[in-house]
């Protein structure tokens, strides 16, 4: 059994997407706005072996970069 997980990082995945104020009142948020670049990995994690092919892609994993880490990393094994 093998277990695909994707996770992705920019310069905003720190900041909070829900904020709280008094009644009546507007949220500020004084986090900068960044449209730069960002990264993704795809892991193949079993229970035996823990992770067994990784991949780290700038931008999003598209139909075609999921096919090649398919193809190219995981039929090896």
């Amino acid at each position: 059994l093998v277990s695909l997980d994707e996770v992705f990082k920019d310069d905003r995945t720190y900041a909070h997407l829900w904020g709280q104020a008094p009644v009546g009142e507007h949220v500020e948020q004084h986090n900068p706005f960044v449209c730069k670049w960002c990264l993704s990995m795809l892991a193949a994690m079993t229970l035996d072996q823990g992770i067994m092919a990784a991949r780290v892609v700038e931008g999003l994993f598209m139909h075609q970069t999921f096919y090649e880490f398919l193809c190219d990393d995981l039929v090896g094994f």
